[in-house]
């Protein structure tokens, strides 16, 4: 199944959520394999943008394997937000999306006005995201919450439309929720029937069951997968497999330590050692999650808390005995 988010077609019906602090580029190019539909980059500051920023300059790169791929910007303000995207022109950025974030709700994104905070105000929301799609060369993308504090979503589903978004991504909990708690998927149950534009949902997707009751429940083009595919890919391969009625892959601890070494050999190569090894120490845990037993624990913390070097994670790993 296919749909598409203007002109761009999106070959399925799993995406890769953007993460802050996760989806770099070699995460997008390492997962892009097994199946994601579409993929988002990490959250991009339009002030970083507009200061002439290097780190976040870099935060947007993409040589189109990881395609197609929105870019995902938050900001404050409309004039900030439409003086970023000139500068996404200026450099030449690849990407064929451009997604608003009005979903993030920690506080030092919403006391500056950004993420979540524009679900409030229905008028400024439709004036500053029109004004974005009618600058932009490419189709807008906005993911949100279910609201604020209360629910709102289908108003503001219906003004992002209005506004002229190709798409939507819901997260089912309120930003007074943050990550806690149960996703609400009943209470877009009802959305297909609101607005005409597709539209993906996310919250909680761990498992292959959890992404087909989301779907089931809403109705929705397509589902997010975030939290739940670190460390374990074969997620969203396996996801794609039921939709279309095949069978699941099985991990061992084999393939999961050869996952992991592919991600680590992508993750060098794109930010060097000295900047991919504390991301490591925080990523390279999670393959291992889905094994039990006080020796895996032991493993886990010791490339947490042990390992100075790549390469120790590699020979503590490639010397770890575990059968099965």
């Amino acid at each position: 199944m296919s749909f598409f988010i203007g002109n761009i077609e999106i070959k399925g019906r799993v995406i890769l959520a953007p993460m802050a602090g996760v989806t770099s580029f070699s995460y997008r190019k390492f997962m892009k394999p097994f199946g994601c539909a579409l993929t988002y980059t990490e959250m991009i500051s339009d002030c970083g943008l507009n200061y002439g920023n290097k780190r976040t300059l870099q935060m947007c790169y993409s040589n189109g394997e990881d395609a197609p791929l929105g870019l995902q910007l938050f900001g404050g303000t409309k004039e900030t937000l439409l003086k970023a995207m000139d500068v996404l022109e200026e450099n030449n950025i690849n990407y064929d999306i451009l997604d608003l974030n009005l979903a993030c709700p920690v506080p030092k994104v919403t006391k500056n006005n950004g993420g979540s905070k524009r679900l409030l105000d229905q008028n400024e929301l439709f004036d500053m995201v029109s004004a974005v799609v009618k600058k932009s060369k490419k189709p807008v993308s906005a993911k949100i919450r279910l609201g604020y504090e209360s629910v709102n979503v289908y108003d503001t589903c219906k003004t992002l439309e209005k506004a002229g978004v190709s798409f939507i991504m819901v997260h089912a909990r309120t930003k007074k929720e943050l990550y806690y708690g149960t996703p609400h998927f009943e209470e877009i149950k009802d959305l297909k029937n609101i607005i005409k534009i597709p539209f993906a949902v996310s919250g909680n997707i761990f498992t292959v069951h959890d992404a087909l009751k989301a779907l089931e429940i809403t109705k929705a083009d397509a589902v997010l997968v975030a939290r739940g595919g670190e460390g374990n890919p074969l997620l969203i391969k396996n996801i794609n497999a039921a939709l279309n009625g095949e069978e699941y892959e099985e991990t061992t601890f084999e393939k999961q330590k050869k996952f992991l070494f592919e991600f680590i050999d992508l993750l060098v190569e794109e930010k060097e050692e000295r900047h991919a090894l504390p991301i490591l120490k925080g990523e390279a845990p999670k393959f291992f999650n889905m094994f039990n037993g006080q020796k895996i624990r032991e493993l886990k913390q010791k490339i947490t808390e042990n390992c100075s070097s790549i390469s120790e994670i590699k020979k503590l790993i490639n010397e770890f005995d575990y059968k099965n």
